[in-house]
């Protein structure tokens, strides 16, 4: 029988991992109905605690090694999995459980090579990686140089034939077939869809994009374009998006497969206004959310990014720390997010 972790009693009494703890061990201030609670479900689950993990923490400090893009880039999209890294590393922080970060431009392989010779400087005080291996090839030469020793999960992208014990994310192909589906019952009409890809390429928005094209595989009636975008210059989006609209009078559909999909709606908000031209695109961001409400992007996939964050840091302490075997891959679902059920994930 499986034994009951820390995690999914403080998921069922509604409170922290650090709480939990403190019940536990009887330490630090805990309200008396929170203590009651939390002791009715340890009692339910049969918890029994770990008393390596209980030993090991008391006598050393673990800690991860976090290499993502910067926060601010793909309009602060990478901020949404850093809040769940930095969510579990607080409730995990009882344990000694640190996390180092190391950021990287996803659009420079010298900015990645850079952040990677850091960690690998560090590598001796590292006991576990989180990885987002976005720039693909520049991730897989650097994963040659990881010690054998040292455990590693994927982050948002996978890339595979690769040793990591786990990758933490959506099914990008799949993810393309949902965009495209959802594409197909919004445009009634014949006409053009573009698909909008970037450079540097992208494993898993590369998967996307294949997924999109399977479903519209014998649809002869809706013409699919792709448009390379490259991320590097100024205003690309802008400059992709005119040139799509000016090149396609039967223009009816835009699919950005990432997280930029409010850049497409900025442009045609602006200049295509007399036109209805349906936009999908990816993650609650900000800007996103802005276009999600006003009309102007039509559905968003969430793929639960902070989420993401956060159990990505439970399964490296899972794998390290309590020497236990993780999900080899686990999957997001695909939330299908319009203007009509944003509010319930906002908060």
């Amino acid at each position: 029988m499986r034994m009951a972790t820390l995690k999914e009693i403080a998921n069922r009494a509604h409170v922290s991992v650090g709480t939990v703890d403190r019940v536990i061990h009887r330490r630090g201030r805990v309200s008396l109905e929170t203590e009651q609670r939390v002791k009715r479900i340890i009692s339910e689950l049969d918890y029994k605690p770990n008393i390596l993990a209980r030993s090991l923490s008391m006598t050393k400090t673990f800690r991860f090694g976090i290499l993502v893009p910067f926060p601010e880039q793909d309009g602060h999209y990478w901020e949404l999995p850093l809040k769940g890294i930095e969510k579990a590393q607080s409730e995990l922080d009882v344990y000694k459980v640190k996390v180092k970060y190391f950021y990287y431009d996803k659009y420079s392989e010298q900015s990645f090579e850079m952040a990677c010779s850091k960690m690998l400087q560090m590598v001796r005080e590292l006991d576990g990686l989180l990885i987002a291996p976005v720039l693909s090839q520049a991730t897989e030469k650097f994963l040659t140089k990881i010690p054998d020793r040292l455990p590693y999960i994927f982050l948002d992208s996978y890339i595979p034939n690769s040793r990591c014990f786990s990758y933490i994310g959506e099914d990008s192909f799949q993810s393309g077939v949902l965009s495209a589906k959802l594409m197909r019952i919004l445009v009634t009409a014949h006409g053009t869809v573009a698909i909008i890809k970037v450079q540097p390429m992208d494993y898993h928005i590369e998967d996307r994009v294949r997924g999109f094209f399977s479903y519209f595989n014998n649809n002869t009636d809706i013409n699919l374009l792709t448009y390379t975008v490259n991320a590097r210059e100024s205003m690309p989006y802008y400059k992709i998006t005119k040139k799509i609209v000016t090149e396609n009078s039967d223009l009816i559909g835009i699919y950005t497969p990432n997280a930029c999909a409010y850049q497409v709606a900025d442009y045609l908000a602006e200049h295509f206004a007399g036109k209805k031209i349906f936009v999908i695109g990816y993650d609650l961001i900000k800007e996103n959310i802005s276009h999600l409400k006003n009309g102007s992007i039509d559905f968003l996939i969430s793929q639960r990014s902070e989420m993401q964050g956060y159990e990505s840091i439970f399964k490296l302490y899972k794998q390290v720390v309590l020497k236990e075997k993780v999900e080899s891959r686990v999957l997001m679902p695909l939330d299908i997010v319009t203007k009509e059920n944003l509010q319930f994930y906002e908060n």
